[in-house]
């Protein structure tokens, strides 16, 4: 069956359109196949310019990224990008320097003169290029001068030698104390050398924010001219990676944008990239709609340690980006059990992934290897490995890597899970392949791309359907007025939901319990880099908890706590219809659209019949046709919510908007976090002291209905194709 003529758009015109694509995250352990996945859908105009440092680097980005596909985008070469910013974080970069500063004013006898002429390049090196690879600052070194930093950090070194009561005195008494003597020698000096700073006059550190302040400064700069010297760098913008094209020439700014070295994780956010995807990926998908989905990479084309912890920590973060679907590839060359501990975080998520109604489909990778070898272990009569011995080994091979990964799913409730080779060759060099050909064995598929596309092709139409409301297989395409706008707003009374929200804000703000529970009720000082990561956690919807002998203790998941307090308040959709809260709107279209879509979506009419029963046809007198039938899409809508499984990821995505992701939230955290010549310990506590401050506001009531209207109307647009 022949695909259907879909009418071609421009790149930014599928930006625009992005919300309402099928999102999937993929995340996987280092070597699990991630950027082989990339390199599979990304056309081959684009992939040359994207993968830097695959193969011959040991990192990738640390950007995390979003990679928009729409067979719709006219041409392969072109591509459209947008950058999210954040405020440069000066505090992970001061972080570094105090330690640097601690550990060379101790080697050079407490001299401040001794200490700086002992800071050479190398030494500086630990401030620029963190062991922990946290940020990269050696590609703009020559703009970050050694020369100034010690010419900045001179008055305040001596301040700290000349002081009444001494470094080394200082660190005497700390190790006294009784919480302090199982703590390292150098993290004590780090405690004093950041209290003996945070003590000097706000006046003699200004040179020094100063001198930060600029790094972040010369870094945007950077990134502007990366993107063309642009006014507004979080537009989206269009480029070809064909020079002399009708649009600008953008390769090198992808090159740049993707190389792991560049410092721009310290301004950036996320970014997020629309482009055609490979031809034969669109060729196998349904033929009745577009191909498009969204695959998002939660932390750039990173490494994750093949851990328990750290593969429930990127559940999390992938859980907590509210997405379709989750993809977790994992490598069958990792030891068992590393496979099995992987398969245990991976269980220990799934019922979060449930309630949230995301699957996770797990794709076991590098099963071309593991054959290989297994093949080479095997008997044979030669020194040479020939086809010989993969035709007559195959079957036993693979039989035997299937029994390995029956094992492992023993250990994983989970329905969905499969194996692919992941790495692809032309079947007349790969004895895999042609092995398989001779038995006629159909799992020859899984050594081609047709094995990942397939893959890929069932989980894209699993997600669909599970959107969708019951009886529909295919989105609906709808033609709007704006297609920046959604096709169809819900939005949520404020004024209707009095009751709930006070229950809410009392409880935010008056129940000792939960209030409590996300102030920082420890007197002791909290340690800077709990502070840094609980900011970073918060950012991605997470918690964070310390366990620290020296500081201060916390346990706070803004998120978590706010879902909680949702729930009980708001314990179903229901609720918020019954009390007539909810308000369907259809302004982005025509009537005989909308027409349309009321057929389409309740062609039986079973929702709809009783739209007027016991309405007074009189109030109907004089109004326009088309408030007739918002009342039927209003209905239709209402039945879905009713019916479906999307509570808990609604509640999720407000929640994470109400602790960060809204606009106001995010700058009131942001200004906190970045204020000058304040302590760590001062940042966190006044940071969740403005939390409060802000629940006690009337604007928290305005905010609610907003982010919970806004959720909704996500949801529901992700039934339609805009056009």
């Amino acid at each position: 069956m022949k695909k259907q003529e879909i009418a071609r758009l421009m790149p930014n015109e599928a930006h625009k359109r992005i919300k309402t694509a099928q999102s999937i995250v993929v995340i996987g352990p280092t070597s699990s196949g991630k950027s082989t996945l990339i390199y599979a859908l990304v056309n081959y105009k684009l992939i040359k310019f994207i993968l830097v440092g695959i193969g011959d680097k040991c990192q990738t980005t640390i950007i995390p990224c979003n990679f928009l596909f729409d067979e719709r985008i006219e041409k392969n070469e072109y591509f459209s990008i947008q950058i999210k910013c954040k405020p440069f974080l000066t505090k992970l970069v001061h972080l570094n320097v105090i330690e640097m500063l601690a550990k060379q004013f101790v080697i050079n006898g407490y001299d401040a003169e001794e200490t700086l002429y002992a800071i050479d390049s190398g030494i500086f090196e630990e401030v620029l290029e963190p062991t922990e690879a946290t940020y990269h600052l050696g590609k703009i070194a020559k703009d970050i001068s050694l020369k100034q930093f010690k010419k900045v950090v001179h008055e305040l070194l001596v301040h700290i030698q000349n002081a009444e009561d001494s470094f080394l005195n200082r660190v005497k008494e700390k190790k006294k104390e009784p919480d302090k003597r199982k703590v390292s020698i150098d993290e004590i000096r780090n405690i004093v050398m950041e209290d003996m700073w945070s003590e000097l006059e706000p006046a003699l550190l200004e040179p020094y924010q100063k001198w930060l302040d600029d790094i972040g400064e010369c870094i945007r700069k950077r990134l502007c001219a990366c993107m063309g010297h642009i006014e507004d760098i979080e537009k989206v913008y269009e480029y070809s990676v064909e020079e002399n094209d009708v649009l600008e020439y953008g390769g090198e700014i992808l090159r740049k944008l993707f190389d792991p070295y560049e410092p721009y994780s310290l301004i950036v956010e996320d970014m997020t990239m629309a482009c055609r995807p490979r031809q034969e990926l669109i060729d196998m998908f349904d033929k009745r709609i577009p191909l498009r989905f969204c695959l998002r990479d939660t932390m750039g084309l990173t490494q994750v340690r093949a851990d328990n912890n750290s593969i429930k920590d990127a559940l999390d973060i992938a859980l907590n980006c509210s997405p379709d679907s989750i993809l977790l590839l994992m490598n069958l060359e990792e030891r068992d059990q590393v496979i099995i501990d992987c398969c245990e975080a991976i269980n220990s998520k799934i019922g979060k992934a449930k309630k949230l109604d995301i699957p996770i489909n797990v794709i076991f990778t590098k099963a071309d290897r593991i054959i290989g070898n297994l093949i080479n272990k095997a008997h044979r009569d030669t020194v040479e490995l020939t086809q010989q011995d993969y035709d007559n080994n195959i079957v036993a091979a693979i039989r035997n890597m299937e029994e390995k990964i029956d094992g492992y799913l023993s250990y994983l409730e989970q329905d969905r899970a499969t194996w692919l080779s992941i790495r692809y060759l032309e079947e007349s060099i790969d004895p895999i392949q042609k092995a398989l050909k001779i038995l006629g064995d159909e799992r020859v598929g899984k050594f081609q791309r047709i094995g990942l596309y397939s893959e890929l092709n069932d989980i894209l139409m699993d997600t669909q359907r599970r959107i969708l409301p019951a009886g529909m297989n295919t989105p609906l395409f709808v033609t709007v007025k704006d297609t920046s706008l959604p096709a169809v707003d819900i939005v949520v009374s404020a004024n209707a939901i009095q009751d709930e929200f006070n229950q809410i804000q009392q409880s935010l703000t008056s129940d000792k319990a939960i209030v409590n529970g996300y102030q920082i009720t420890d007197t002791r000082r909290i340690h800077g880099r709990s502070v840094i990561r609980f900011y970073e956690n918060l950012q991605i919807g997470l918690g964070y908890t310390t366990n620290a002998f020296v500081y201060g203790n916390f346990s706070i998941n803004m998120k978590g706590m706010l879902k909680k307090v949702l729930k009980k308040s708001i314990p179903e959709f229901m609720s918020l219809y019954e009390c007539e809260a909810v308000k369907t709107l259809a302004d982005n279209m025509d009537e005989v659209e909308l027409d349309r879509v009321i057929e389409e979506l309740d062609a039986n009419d079973k929702i709809t019949e009783l739209a007027f029963a016991d309405i007074n046809p009189a109030v109907f007198d004089g109004l326009p046709s088309k408030i007739r039938k918002l009342q039927k899409l209003h209905l239709i809508f209402r039945h879905y919510f009713a019916t479906s499984e999307k509570y808990n990821m609604v509640i999720d995505k407000v929640a994470f908007n109400l602790s960060y992701g809204n606009t106001d939230i995010r700058n009131m955290v942001d200004t906190k976090f970045n204020e000058p010549f304040i302590t760590y310990d001062q940042t966190i506590r006044e940071m969740q002291k403005n939390f409060l401050k802000y629940y006690s506001s009337d604007k928290f009531e305005k905010l609610l209905s907003k982010e919970l209207g806004n959720a909704m109307t996500e949801l529901v647009n992700k039934m339609f194709i805009t056009i």
